[in-house]
């Protein structure tokens, strides 16, 4: 029984060399579905740094997290850093969340990294799960609170900058004075803020976006309701809920 599993392990290891040893391997194949979302393909390879706002079904975080595989992939970055709110909604909080440090920012993040499996497997690649769990294994994929980044000096990096609609004009400068060199993307939805902080005109993200704009390599994407992709009735969803 020993025997055979050990068996099984190595077959598991050498399944994952083909895709995460260097170079990495993966594929990535992204098609953009309109207009928008090519122009974001095109802005975070012209820029340093991209703020992105845009309603919920817009395919944001897709079409962001398939661009850092790639430029993973790539060698173009040495790894990956999630940034993101580590707060829940005070409604419906859940308490302190049980098990390590690590255990707890991994929470905060498995919609991202839900993300980066659903990427791979649209991509035609086997075992996404076991390829993004060895990535952050390995550091290739690093998930960084908020909370400890002051002081810290991040290069060659793509800093994916989510739920940015939860950070303060004071979270989102103390974030972005972090970059130093790589890609930065910033992008978050207004409409689905509910930290009391950021309301009142304190929003880092629409800060960002208003003051940012004439900035060289920083660019500004906006995606609007009509930009939706991911299923029709949410268009409309959206226009009754708004108006």
């Amino acid at each position: 029984m020993g025997k055979k599993k050990k068996e099984v392990s190595a077959v598991t290891d050498t399944v994952l060399e083909q895709y995460v040893d260097k170079p990495l391997r993966y594929k990535i194949n992204l098609k953009c579905k309109n207009q928008k979302q090519k122009e974001l393909v095109n802005t975070i390879k012209d820029n340093q740094i991209t703020i992105v706002e845009g309603v919920f079904g817009v395919g944001k975080t897709f079409v962001i997290n398939s661009i850092a595989l790639d430029m993973l992939k790539n060698q173009e970055v040495e790894k990956i850093i999630l940034i993101l709110p580590t707060c829940s909604n005070s409604s419906f909080s859940l308490g302190h969340l049980p098990g390590t440090l690590e255990d707890k920012i991994y929470n905060f993040a498995l919609n991202e990294l839900d993300s980066f499996k659903k990427i791979l497997e649209k991509s035609g690649n086997e075992n996404p799960n076991q390829i993004i769990n060895k990535l952050v294994e390995d550091e290739k994929i690093e998930i960084r609170p908020i909370s400890f980044l002051r002081g810290a000096s991040l290069s060659n990096a793509f800093m994916c900058v989510s739920e940015a609609e939860q950070f303060t004009k004071e979270d989102l400068f103390l974030i972005i004075s972090r970059f130093e060199s790589g890609k930065m993307v910033i992008s978050g939805d207004p409409l689905q803020t509910d930290r009391k902080e950021v309301r009142g005109g304190n929003s880092g993200l629409l800060h960002a976006m208003e003051r940012l704009t004439d900035i060289d390599g920083v660019g500004i994407v906006k995606f609007s309701e009509k930009d939706i992709v991911r299923n029709d009735i949410l268009l409309e969803i959206y226009n009754k809920w708004k108006n």
